[in-house]
């Protein structure tokens, strides 16, 4: 137990604490793809992936957007597809968490469709961000708010036809 706290606290010294694992297929090569070029700082291997993976990308860009960061750690995959990956990166060069998606293309290599990264507020957990909920309880609440404005919204057309048979004073509601 004592050399288990040890390593724990070495680890947490050194932040050698181990990256989240990416998963196989196209999004999660090109997500290891674009992580290895991104964090090298190199712009040969940034240009090289923007050449195979991301054609609307560009190596300055990449560039610019690394000198700010010093590159990012994986904390975490928050949801994975073959074609969609969520994910949790923190910045190297200081405490930003971001919260990151990418949509692939198949193909071979896969294409980028859409890559984003999103600072997460300081204190906000993934899931803050994260808000998912099932198709029945969707359609419930639609459906529930469909109700409630059929009930409580006056149609032009009636007010009109209430105010033409004297139920409705002119002058009293100003909407049309």
């Amino acid at each position: 137990m004592f050399y288990r706290k040890c390593l724990i606290f070495i680890l947490g010294l050194t932040g050698a604490w181990p990256q989240a694992t990416i998963p196989d297929g196209p999004a999660g090569q090109t997500l290891k793809a674009w992580l290895e070029a991104f964090n090298s700082g190199d712009r040969a291997q940034m240009e090289a992936y923007c050449h195979k993976y991301d054609p609307n990308q560009t190596a300055d860009g990449m560039m610019s957007f690394r000198n700010m960061t010093g590159g990012f750690e994986l904390l975490q995959i928050v949801k994975k597809e073959r074609l969609h990956l969520e994910f949790l990166v923190k910045e190297r060069s200081g405490e930003t968490k971001a919260l990151g998606n990418l949509d692939v293309k198949d193909a071979e290599p896969a294409e980028v469709i859409h890559f984003g990264l999103h600072a997460l507020p300081p204190g906000t957990s993934v899931s803050d961000m994260t808000f998912n909920i099932d198709a029945a309880t969707r359609n419930r609440v639609i459906d529930g708010a469909i109700a409630q404005l059929k009930e409580s919204y006056v149609f032009p057309q009636r007010k009109r036809w209430k105010r033409r048979c004297g139920h409705v004073r002119s002058g009293t509601n100003t909407t049309k």
